[in-house]
């Protein structure tokens, strides 16, 4: 698969991709800016599914957990890259 499809397939769903939000920091085949986009699309799913949780629209699923690693995840990204937002 070409890189660019991969990564775009990793954005619009990164848990397809990865099974971790710190398998995609491990990645060397992704730049920075790959691994933020996909890290703030996983982070924005957990999102939704926590409101979805809070509103009993789901299945018992809870995105506290993954939420807590993404954040994590963006947070080493971060530190490693010299960027801090």
């Amino acid at each position: 698969m070409p890189e660019q499809k991969r990564t775009e397939d990793a954005i619009a769903d990164p848990s397809r991709q990865f099974e971790t939000p710190m398998d995609v920091l491990r990645d060397t085949r992704l730049d920075v800016d790959a691994k933020r986009a996909i890290l703030e699309s996983w982070k924005k799913d957990a999102e939704l599914l926590s409101t979805a949780t809070n509103e009993n629209m789901t299945g018992g699923e809870n995105p506290l957990p993954i939420l807590q690693q993404v954040t994590i995840a963006l947070e080493k990204l971060e530190e490693t890259s010299g960027r801090i937002n």
